[in-house]
Formats: structure tokens, C-alpha cells, sequence
């Protein structure tokens, strides 16, 4: 993953934070929580991730782009060890029963 970054950007806190963490290159995955979804970012991926004036732009090594803008951003995690994002992933999977899926989860 290459982390490209304009320092005279005036960023929000969140991101300038997250950029911070993110070039003390001490981290294996990270994750940004929006509204409805959740992006995943692998250090061990041949990625760009790019922090521009007011969104996040990744770019991975078949072309395909994803754009986050910045205000869709309220939650990003940092994981320094792999044992504890995989832990965590076990326990948000506890919850996700996709085999069982009816598409009507209210019984009245």
C-alpha cells in the first residue's frame, strides 16, 4: 500500500489523524465505517490510497477506483496486529446469517 498525502491540505481532524497514524507505517489493516457500509484496507495490498482536499481515493492495480468523501466518513479503525482484526471479524460474523436469509427479519 503506498499512502500519498498533501501536507498543506486542510484536512479534517479525523483524516488528518488517521493520515498520521497510517505514515508511521505500524499498522496491517485499517477500516473506514460510513452510514450503510464498510470499507477494508489491507497494508499487504498493491493499493494507492490517496488523502485529496475533501475525499479519500483508492486505486488498485487493475484500475478500479473507489471515492470516499470525507463527510460520508464517522468512524475509521486502525489495526496494528492481525490476530485482533481477525477476532474482530469472527465476532461481527456471529451476527451476519446470511444462510438464513428471508429478507423479512419483523414477524409479527
Amino acid at each position: 500500500m503506498e499512502i500519498k498525502y498533501n501536507k498543506n491540505a486542510n484536512n479534517p481532524p479525523l483524516i488528518e489523524d488517521l493520515v498520521n497514524e497510517l505514515l508511521k507505517d505500524d499498522f496491517v489493516h485499517f477500516k473506514v465505517l460510513c452510514a450503510n457500509e464498510v470499507h477494508h484496507f489491507n497494508k499487504e495490498e498493491e493499493t494507492i490510497i490517496e488523502f485529496q482536499q475533501t475525499y479519500l481515493k483508492e486505486t488498485r492495480p487493475n484500475g478500479d477506483m473507489l471515492y470516499i468523501a470525507y463527510p460520508d466518513i464517522f468512524r475509521v479503525k486502525l489495526y496494528r496486529d492481525m490476530e485482533q482484526y481477525l477476532e474482530d471479524e469472527r465476532r461481527a460474523d456471529a451476527f451476519n446469517d446470511d444462510d438464513d436469509w428471508t429478507g423479512n427479519r419483523i414477524i409479527f
